[in-house]
């Protein structure tokens, strides 16, 4: 792939961020989190609640440093690779920095009733989004990369599971009344704009 939908894709998620960011400004829901967000709280059952809870681990810091290990790991001994676990390291680091600064800016309230667990901090964007979407999306994107040619069915299976977990995610949030849907998409775009810059500096050295 050339620069050019790198860079278009980058530009057209914070510019996405941007209007999210504009439209979210007074602190309290707009009418699209009230109609998205009361949709998936009327689904509620003690099934998917448990569903839901279970993925809150998965963007969990012990989780992450220990999927760090792992897939730098993969990467460095099982297909020699240099540059892929620099990337890894790098792009938590940096989804890390900018989910805690964009919150400190923004410093929207969390949703204020019926929450299912407890969330600490403020609401936009989105941490698990943007951290899910960052790194989840990067590992699936790389080892998509290693695959396609050797396994093409193992490799798109693992990059449809890596957009499916990041959605679940991101939907979980809203589901457990944690976040209102606007800090996800949030989320998703900034992670999405990193994700493609580290994907970028990746197919550089293909």
């Amino acid at each position: 792939m050339r620069k050019l939908p790198y860079a278009a894709g980058v530009v057209a998620l914070l510019a996405a961020f941007a209007w999210l960011a504009w439209t979210v400004k007074g602190g309290g829901p707009t009418a699209f989190d009230d109609a998205v967000g009361s949709r998936l709280r009327g689904l509620r059952s003690d099934g998917l609640t448990a569903f839901f809870e279970a993925l809150s681990p998965l963007v969990s810091t012990t989780v992450f440093a220990v999927l760090l290990v792992l897939f730098a790991a993969l990467f460095a001994f099982v297909f020699k690779k240099r540059l892929e676990p620099l990337l890894l390291i790098l792009n938590l680091a940096v989804a890390f920095g900018l989910y805690k600064g964009l919150k400190s800016v923004f410093e929207r309230p969390r949703p204020s009733a019926d929450a299912l667990i407890h969330a600490s901090g403020s609401s936009f964007p989105s941490g698990n989004a943007l951290m899910s979407a960052s790194f989840y999306g990067l590992v699936a994107y790389l080892l998509y990369r290693q695959l396609k040619r050797s396994a093409p069915g193992l490799a798109w299976t693992i990059a449809l599971l890596g957009i499916a977990l990041v959605l679940l995610i991101g939907v979980s949030r809203v589901y457990l009344g944690v976040h209102y849907p606007t800090d996800i998409l949030a989320g998703y775009a900034v992670g999405g704009a990193w994700t493609i810059v580290c994907a970028a500096l990746a197919a550089k050295r293909a």
